[in-house]
């Protein structure tokens, strides 16, 4: 059983995957509660969820104090198989690919960024990747618990068989060889590609991409933060 302390992640879970919390951990008294905390209890206890009342721990500054704490149950990937069996039915479907991303708080917030914009999932490789973790919990809000995550062996395979089931692979490149948003053709399924923060997208990957694109900038600093990256394309691909 894992734990997290993020209150925005543990509000998502009690109002979209309530069965997922076993157990609250609070660490001050209910009436000296903050108004947010108060809100957490209440909606746990509606929920029948238990709740551990203890006192704060002595080693805690304000800096790196957290009131609530929850025992949530360990991390569900979804199968890659069974999912395509599900997108089969859709007219259209976007999904966000993750080439060896590594940095916890980037895979967080690109997960937010999927899920809050309804991308219908998120595909990492299992090896030399980052996972979920409470930090990629905070980092997210909590929306790792409701934007399907596929773990794979192999990524580029996962690329090839994604292709079979008539998806479009559209990577992230700063090299010369990219088109623009406003050049693709018109796409109703489509798997997003983006490589990690220095090196990008790997060769191999690049070349099983059906295109290479990149955000044009016009600034002096001429590339963006991933998650920054992810968004703007996020945003402009769904349909």
């Amino acid at each position: 059983m894992n734990s997290i302390s993020s209150l925005s992640a543990i509000s998502h879970l009690l109002t979209h995957k309530p069965r997922s919390v076993k157990k609250l951990i609070v660490f001050v008294p209910r009436e000296k509660s903050s108004t947010r905390v108060k809100e957490i209890i209440t909606q746990a206890e509606d929920l029948g969820i238990a709740i551990d009342f203890q006192p704060t721990p002595k080693n805690k500054t304000p800096e790196n104090f957290e009131p609530v704490s929850a025992q949530i149950q360990p991390f569900q990937f979804t199968e890659l198989k069974p999912f395509l069996e599900k997108l089969s039915t859709q007219k259209t479907s976007c999904l966000l690919a993750l080439d060896h991303l590594q940095d916890p708080q980037n895979f967080g917030a690109l997960c937010r960024t999927a899920e809050g914009l309804g991308w219908d999932g998120i595909v990492i490789p299992k090896d030399r990747s980052v996972t979920v973790t409470p930090g990629v919990y905070h980092a997210s809000v909590g929306a790792v618990e409701t934007s399907p995550i596929i773990q794979i062996t192999n990524l580029n395979e996962a690329l090839k068989k994604l292709k079979d089931a008539g998806f479009w692979i559209i990577g992230t490149s700063l090299g010369e060889k990219t088109t623009t948003l406003e050049k693709l053709p018109s796409i109703e399924k489509i798997v997003l590609v983006l490589g990690t923060e220095l090196q990008g997208i790997s060769p191999l990957i690049a070349k099983t991409c059906d295109f290479l694109i990149q955000v044009p900038l016009q600034g002096k600093v001429q590339s963006l933060n991933v998650s920054a990256t992810g968004a703007i394309l996020m945003h402009a691909l769904k349909k």
